[in-house]
């Protein structure tokens, strides 16, 4: 069986081939969603995991961040004084550029500072 993924906006037409089991059943499936309520149901899981499935399938840049880019990015950022980009909220790679920016800074910025004292110890004069 074929499976044809079209998107006429950027010319993009994939060809998908399943085995002939997953054809039959595929098809039988098909069959007993005749209902037009039950059939949507069932297109609207198959978008789901569909979705699910083509992030997968993309290079590392083009995945949205990860939840620890993401909460590290918030972290330099507030201790800067920035706001995390749009592009790096949306994008592997404008956060990674990000975050290599301006972890750096972070870092410049904490060298200069004196290192902290442990509570209690006083400063000589």
């Amino acid at each position: 069986m074929t499976i044809y993924v079209v998107h006429a906006g950027v010319d993009l037409s994939l060809e998908l081939f399943v085995s002939p089991q997953l054809e039959a059943a595929v098809a039988q499936q098909w069959e007993r969603i005749r209902d037009r309520e039950v059939r949507d149901t069932y297109r609207r899981a198959l978008e789901r995991r569909l979705e699910d499935l083509l992030k997968d399938c993309l290079d590392w840049d083009l995945k949205p961040p990860t939840a620890a880019q993401m909460s590290y990015a918030t972290v330099v950022a507030t201790k800067l004084g920035l706001v995390v980009p749009i592009e790096a909220r949306h994008s592997r790679f404008h956060m990674a550029m990000f975050l290599e920016k301006h972890t750096a800074k972070l870092k410049e910025r904490n060298e200069g500072e004196e290192p902290s004292r442990p509570s209690g110890e006083s400063q000589a004069t």
